[in-house]
């Protein structure tokens, strides 16, 4: 076993320790283990009350893994405020040259870094680590105190291991409710994953504890009182034996035993045996909190002789010395014990230790010793508490500002000074976007004097507690009054920043862009944060005008995206956005790919999670499905590692398109129901109804059955009235269908992905019969199209839809004929003319969606047959174009369709092109075609936010499903035919 960690030394035996029973216990942990060296990944969760045992258990499992590099860390309550401390742990022993391959690991802070771009690299580590042949073994000792970045990234990665020998082992108590919420929503999350619960000794393992301990002969009785009164709980069965002498134990005519019944009484007897100077060395323990090198803990302390009080104090059972470290730490055995410890020292010899340990331990750590060791106000530390705090909030470390203003706030003299300290600590809380700390403070924040600040604060714990009317009034007057007075500008901005969040969401565009624009003019912005409030303020230019129109807001950025700045992100994704809700997938493409790689770099951009997903909406609609559902499987870890609810719903939708599209229907109605969920939870906001509803329409579409569109697509649309008609439709038929007048006709309500809502709203009208208020719609359809796109081939698929619902087959097959003009597939097309579509093929170079242009050739084809226009020949071949591209897109759903059409013209469907394919999983197929692409097994990894232990595991079954045997044949395999 090799360890890498910084409690390395914990991992192993420790001669002192004795260790009895836990069978169940360890039988379990071994059989993951034996599942890890099989090559499955494994989470295991061990959980247990405070001193149960579980740290010894977890001791005895990994000192057995010799074939293991075992990664340790423990989570520290003094350090829960510390961005990355525990992933910072789980590195710090890696060797210097393999942590300098994985630059934002080996990076000192880690705040301001995406948790999903350090679990990335993270992945990679673990992949390098397993070059050896062994496993990986992931402790983290006490994780429920562990930092909320840290706890983010193990979650991202757990989520991510997909074929590695990798253990994570996660210790918590049970008493620890928001770590222990967040750890069953993890577990519940991965497929290979144990919880083992650490409960009390039984009577028989009592018995061996207490044999091995006082190595005498202990009698039934005794055992049966000793279990009896410690319930099996083995701190305290030590402290018993510890306390009580032998000859008393002994007596069992004794009625009771001579102890105190705390275990606070029972350390504090236990110190009343050891001289002076080892009392002084384990209560500077009990203070420092943690493992720390011998001469400092003894410089705390004031002991002479280091050496000489130690040996008492190990003796005692008390401490723990690691001899072989180059600086011999010392850490007290238990937490249990520290506190005992600790509440029994007096208050002036706890101030005069708390000082001293200020000295002696780093900076960060430094202040909380000061703190402690203030036994009234202090104005002067106060202040130089808020001067930290502002320091830190500078370089992004909010959450650890937080916690030194409160500290300051706690020890102000002045009434003023005191809350605003805390208001400003609970702002810095919120703008974590992990504001639980601040949420608990809402009492004491209810009881400051009103305030502009005051009235921010509660504005963003409404918000987040759903009270969004309540929110929003506190919010926009606390933004107003702010706006007004210079020194508020930051209560402005963040006030600002959450208001829009409530305003977007209601669909309140020109509200957003007002309240952006005016909070961007507050000027003295960095540039991360301009950028993303220029983004916010294009976000509701697109939702009030169109994305068209919103454009003009991100015109400051470079035409080529690899051009714009890590300070652009934000505004380069809305770009992005903005060009696939106009249908123009490459240069979508373009911005949405330049800031998800940017983000796995570590440059952190605030909308990395909806840049995955609607860049998987972008891979459906281009054609390419496994890199489509790569993105959404990206997009869906990234959202969990943030915890995210709140822009989930693209990401769902993103999923159902290929799992719709493919004929998936239990995962894609799985995924629908997610969006409801979703929706139900949030309050239905315009946002998630949107993609709600586009994912029931396209999950319809995908089964052919118009009537299940028309009711997915029921909650975006709005009927319009007279006054509102534009006129005619544009198509020769004015009335419509028999008994169907212009009240049958509606309109969508919202504009994001408006030309795509409204190409299914046409698509369901027509299939439904409602042939006016579909001709009403298509004339929208056209009016919204600037012409460029992919959306050429939509229009004109629909187009020619409703010519033939109308009776007008032959314009039908005119407008067909014109938008399929030019060659496909090698052959020439037909030379038609006057299309309503316009004049050349389907669209702009590289913009082609195949999916879509196959359903066109698809409709051309039966069209064709039904009129008997032209050659059976003619119409075999545009069957066999669809039949083709449907094929290579594994589009079941539209592949059986056209081959059922293909029967009733008495010919036989196409060879499938792509039948050793189908072998292959979506996770082996999102490896194969980066592969196949030109990327390297690392590349690939980095990619997909796995190991590339994991890409070479499925690169050996593509090989062997695919017959080859190199990555050179690769290529040649997934893209031609069988014989």
């Amino acid at each position: 076993m090799s360890v890498a960690g910084s409690a390395s030394d914990a991992s192993a035996n420790d001669e002192r320790e004795v260790f009895v029973g836990r069978r169940s216990e360890s039988e379990r942990l071994a059989a993951c283990v034996d599942k890890v060296r099989g090559g499955e990944a494994w989470l295991v969760v061990v959980e247990g009350e405070a001193g149960i045992g579980k740290s010894a258990l977890i001791r005895r499992v990994v000192s057995s893994l010799e074939d293991f590099t075992v990664l340790w860390a423990v989570g520290d309550p003094s350090e829960t405020d510390l961005p990355g401390g525990v992933l910072s742990q789980l590195v710090r022993r890696v060797d210097r040259d393999l942590a300098a391959r994985f630059p934002l690991l080996a990076r000192p802070d880690a705040a301001g870094v995406s948790p999903h771009a350090l679990g990335g690299q993270l992945l990679l580590l673990l992949g390098a680590l397993q070059e050896s042949g062994g496993g990986v073994a992931v402790v983290v000792d006490d994780a429920h105190w562990a930092d909320p970045l840290s706890s983010q990234v193990l979650g991202f990665v757990v989520r991510r291991l997909w074929a590695d020998r990798v253990l994570v082992l996660m210790v918590t108590r049970t008493d620890s409710e928001q770590s222990g919420q967040a750890l069953e929503r993890l577990v519940r999350s991965v497929d290979r994953a144990a919880r083992v619960e650490v409960g009390g000794l039984g009577q028989d393992e009592v018995d061996q504890l207490a044999r091995r301990l006082l190595a005498v002969r202990v009698t039934p009785e005794l055992v049966t009182r000793l279990h009896g009164y410690t319930k099996g709980h083995p701190l305290y069965v030590r402290t018993v034996l510890a306390e009580v002498p032998l000859q008393v134990l002994g007596d069992e005519s004794a009625r009771r035993w001579p102890v105190h019944q705390s275990l606070r009484a029972g350390i504090g007897a236990a110190l009343g045996r050891l001289p002076a100077d080892s009392v002084a060395l384990v209560e500077a323990l009990a203070v420092l909190d943690g493992r720390f090198p011998l001469v400092g803990v003894a410089r705390v302390a004031g002991v002479d002789d280091a050496v000489r009080a130690l040996e008492p104090a190990l003796a005692a059972g008390l401490v723990r010395w690691w001899p072989a470290d180059s600086v011999g730490p010392v850490a007290l055995v238990h937490g249990l014990q520290r506190d005992a410890v600790y509440a029994g020292i007096g208050p002036e010899r706890r101030r005069a230790l708390h000082t001293a340990a200020a000295e002696v331990v780093g900076s960060g750590a430094a202040w909380a010793h000061r703190v402690a060791a203030a036994t009234s106000d202090d104005p002067v530390l106060a202040a130089d508490l808020e001067r930290s705090a502002n320091a830190e909030a500078l370089v992004g470390r909010n959450a650890l500002a937080a916690t030194r203003l409160l500290w300051a706030s706690s020890l102000s003299d002045d009434r003023l000074e005191r809350e605003r300290r805390l208001l400003t600590a609970c702002a810095q809380w919120l703008l974590t976007l992990q504001p639980w700390a601040a949420v608990r403070l809402r009492a004491q924040v209810e009881e400051c004097a009103e305030g502009t600040l005051r009235s921010c604060v509660l504005g963003v714990m409404d918000l987040l507690e759903g009270r969004l009317a309540v929110a929003e009034a506190r919010l926009t007057e606390a933004w107003q009054e702010a706006l007004a007075d210079p020194e508020a500008s930051w209560v402005a901005l963040l006030a600002g920043t959450f208001l829009t969040v409530i305003t977007i969401r209601q669909c309140r565009g020109a509200r957003t862009a007002d309240i952006a624009g005016k909070t961007l003019a507050i000027g003295d912005l960095d540039a991360g944060t301009s950028d993303f409030i220029r983004a916010v303020l294009a976000t509701g230019r697109m939702w009030d005008q169109g994305p068209g129109a919103a454009l003009l807001d991100v015109a400051h950025l470079p035409v080529e995206a690899a051009e714009a700045s890590n300070d652009q992100l934000a505004t380069l994704a809305t770009r992005g956005v903005m060009h696939l809700f106009l249908g123009r997938l490459a240069a979508a493409r373009a911005d949405l790919v330049t800031v998800a790689h940017r983000d796995r770099l570590g440059a952190g951009s605030k909308l990395s999670h909806l840049s995955s997903s609607l860049l998987a909406v972008v891979e459906y609609l281009a054609g390419d499905w496994s890199a489509s559902e790569s993105a959404a499987d990206r997009a869906l870890a990234i959202a969990a590692a943030h915890d995210h609810v709140l822009g989930d719903a693209a990401t769902w939708f993103a999923a159902v398109c290929v799992q719709a599209g493919r004929g998936h229907w239990e995962a894609a109605q799985e995924s629908v129901e997610a969006l409801e969920g979703i929706n139900r939870m949030l309050g239905d906001p315009p946002a998630e109804r949107v993609y709600a509803g586009l994912a029931g329409a396209v999950l319809a579409q995908a089964r052919g059955d118009h009537a299940a569109m028309a009711r997915s697509l029921a909650p975006l649309v709005e009927p319009v009235t007279g006054a509102e008609d534009g006129g005619g439709n544009g198509n020769g038929d004015e009335a419509g269908a028999e008994g169907e007048g212009e009240g049958d006709r509606v309109r969508l309500r919202f504009k994001p992905l408006w030309l795509w809502q409204q190409s299914l709203l046409v698509e369901a009208l027509t299939g439904t019969g409602r042939l006016a208020a579909a001709a009403w719609a298509l004339d929208d359809f056209w009016r919204g199209y600037d012409g460029s796109g992919y959306l050429r081939v939509v229009g004109a698929r629909l187009s020619g839809q409703l010519a033939e619902a109308q009776g007008r087959p032959r314009e039908a097959l005119a407008i067909y004929a014109q938008a399929l003009g030019g060659k496909t597939d090698g052959t020439d097309g037909p030379d038609t003319a006057g299309s309503p579509v316009g004049t050349g093929g389907v669209g702009d170079a590289g913009e082609d969606a195949p999916l879509f242009r196959a359903m066109l050739e698809h409709g051309y084809g039966r069209l064709l047959v039904a009129t008997r226009t032209g050659s059976r020949r003619e119409a075999a071949r545009w069957f066999k174009s669809a039949h083709d591209r449907f094929d290579a897109l594994r589009a079941e759903p539209f592949l059986r369709r056209c081959e059922t059409d293909l029967a009733a013209m008495g010919l036989t469907a196409p060879a499938h092109a792509r039948q050793h394919v189908l072998a292959l999983t979506e996770r082996e197929l999102s490896v194969a075609h980066l592969i196949a692409g030109g990327k390297t097994n690392q590349e690939a990894a980095t990619e997909l936010y796995v190991t590339h232990k994991t890409v070479e595991y499925h690169l050996s079954n593509i090989y062997a499903k695919l017959g080859i045997t190199s990555r050179r044949h690769l290529a040649q395999a997934l893209r031609t035919p069988q014989p």
